[in-house]
């Protein structure tokens, strides 16, 4: 019988299967073993100390592939008013050498009571040596400020408006951003207490303070910022401004209220060393920023903690950039203050 011939295979034909099938094979393996590698995260500021040239590796679109861009910093002075409504406009400044001047507190009053200022300038009050933190209420949040070109806006009422951006809203989270980035912790009601109705606006930001403090134990300062309102003789807006290094600002005042309306205030004496002691070290940074203290018969809440006080940042004649500045001076030595009292 005769044998059959026996099949050859054709190898040319193999040869590019085989070569696919061993570069899916390889890739597959590659793969494996990439994931089993750890790998560092590098972030734009660590890339760029590193290269030390002011660089950061920025993707190009492709999978895999960067590209090196050159960093470039906007100057602050350069940021346009959109950008810089919320947080506040500037980076917070340190507070400046202590003044040369004596930091004299003075008070002004028409109250039945016979007050010496300096009765409440021997120490500081015992509960800032407690755990605290900081309540920024606004009983008229509705006030406004005369606009100007930076910060125009319609009012809704004479000098009043709801928005947020351009009322005493504002003022309240430029001291509460400056007490936060020293540390300070800091709760901003921003709840609108003037409108629809201006009257019971006391009723209304005084619960708001009780329930704040009632899920907060550690709330020892409210302060309920305002704007004062002062009209001239011939009616015109009157107000009170600073300079410091060349720049212009809103004077501030403290409001403290006292039991002599006839409700029970039995704390108002600490309320009262609380804001003497604080505008004297105030004072000794920025002598020309702080108004007397304005004692008055009623109570404005300042039962509710011991260290309560309205705080009143300019006048209707200020402009918001003016307010903005006094507060921020405000802010930065009552964080100070805080801070060396605690």
């Amino acid at each position: 019988m005769k044998k059959a011939p026996l099949m050859t295979l054709n190898f040319r034909f193999m040869r590019i299967p085989l070569l696919l099938c061993t570069f899916f094979v390889m890739a597959t393996v590659c793969t494996k073993l990439s994931f089993s590698v750890p790998t560092v995260n590098l972030s734009n500021n660590l890339i760029e100390t590193i290269l030390g040239s002011g660089y950061v590796l920025k993707s190009t679109g492709h999978s895999g592939v960067f590209s090196l861009m050159k960093i470039v910093r906007t100057p602050l002075a350069e940021k346009t008013a959109d950008s810089i409504s919320s947080p506040p406009e500037t980076d917070h400044m340190q507070l400046p050498k202590k003044s040369d001047k004596p930091a004299q507190v003075k008070i002004s009053h028409s109250t039945g009571y016979d007050i010496n200022i300096n009765d409440y300038l021997t120490g500081k009050p015992a509960f800032l040596e407690e755990d605290i933190s900081v309540l920024i209420v606004h009983t008229h949040t509705t006030e406004s400020y005369t606009p100007s070109e930076k910060y125009n806006y319609t009012p809704s009422d004479t000098d009043r408006t709801r928005d947020k951006e351009f009322n005493t809203v504002r003022v309240g989270k430029e001291i509460a951003s400056i007490l936060e980035a020293n540390g300070i912790r800091v709760q901003h009601d921003t709840t609108i207490n003037d409108y629809p109705s201006y009257n019971g606006s006391y009723n209304r930001s005084s619960m708001n303070v009780q329930n704040a403090i009632q899920n907060d134990s550690s709330i020892k300062i409210v302060l309920d910022v305002h704007r004062d309102a002062i009209e001239g003789a011939n009616g015109e807006k009157v107000k009170y401004t600073f300079t410091k290094d060349g720049k212009t600002g809103a004077c501030v005042m403290f409001v403290v209220g006292s039991n002599l309306s006839g409700l029970t205030h039995e704390e108002w004496k600490t309320n009262m060393q609380f804001a003497a002691t604080l505008q004297q070290h105030i004072q000794s940074f920025y002598p020309d920023l702080m108004r007397p203290i304005n004692f008055r018969s009623q109570r404005f809440n300042q039962h509710l903690a011991p260290g309560a006080v309205i705080v009143e940042v300019g006048t209707n004649g200020n402009t918001l950039e003016e307010a903005l500045f006094g507060a921020e001076c405000f802010a930065n030595a009552l964080a100070d203050y805080l801070k060396k009292a605690g």
